[in-house]
């Protein structure tokens, strides 16, 4: 079991500078940026420009709350992360598991080198579509009709979906080399949606996202 940590790399696609950062992102959120709480990967993506608010778009559909079961989300991320070794996805996204209640234990299953055991049935056939997906780039016969009877045609196409964004995201985190984040910008109440760190929280919500 190995986690992923570190890049293996020297060259990196800089952050853009704030001044660069801002005017996307408040015009997208209609709020005020926070530099000191946006994520990198926020940072990065604003750094596409017009591409923003599609990918952003995308994320909240994902994380909202017609997505999936947030164990079984998160699940999904650190396994794809440990499949594409992507440092910076694991960092964020363990530590939401862990805001959602998935164990040490679970978390430590997530980043076995092998395939996952000794974990529920849901999560290990989660990680077995990960880890094909990622892989052989789709899914055997076995696995898909495992999915269907476990969690139905609708379900099905959304686990589908997240994990295939997934890793979309740790390829583009790999890609630019997103550097991993040096304070805690994912509070022990974030159980949801990471790119909303980018503005200030109002309402009921306030210090989640």
């Amino acid at each position: 079991m190995n986690f992923p940590t570190t890049y293996a790399a020297a060259v990196t696609v800089p952050l853009p500078d704030d001044d660069v950062v801002r005017p996307v992102i408040e015009a997208y959120y209609g709020g005020p940026y926070r530099p000191d709480t946006t994520l990198n990967v926020v940072k990065m993506f604003a750094g596409t420009g017009a591409h923003f608010s599609g990918v952003i778009d995308l994320v909240n559909a994902i994380f909202g709350p017609e997505g999936i079961n947030p164990k079984h989300r998160q699940t999904c991320m650190m396994r794809v992360a440990k499949d594409c070794n992507a440092p910076y996805e694991w960092q964020i996204h363990s530590s939401i598991g862990r805001n959602v209640g998935l164990s040490e234990d679970e978390i430590a299953a997530f980043a076995s080198d092998g395939p996952v055991t000794g974990v529920g049935s849901d999560y290990i056939l989660l990680c077995r579509a990960c880890d094909e997906l990622a892989g052989a780039k789709t899914l055997t016969d076995e696995t898909l009709s495992e999915l269907l009877e476990t969690f139905g045609d609708v379900l099905t196409r959304k686990y589908i979906l997240s994990i295939a964004v997934f890793i979309l995201m740790a390829l583009c985190l790999n890609g630019n080399r997103v550097p991993l984040e040096t304070t805690d910008k994912v509070s022990k109440t974030t159980t949801s949606n990471p790119a909303g760190l980018a503005v200030k929280q109002g309402g009921p919500g306030e210090g989640e996202f």
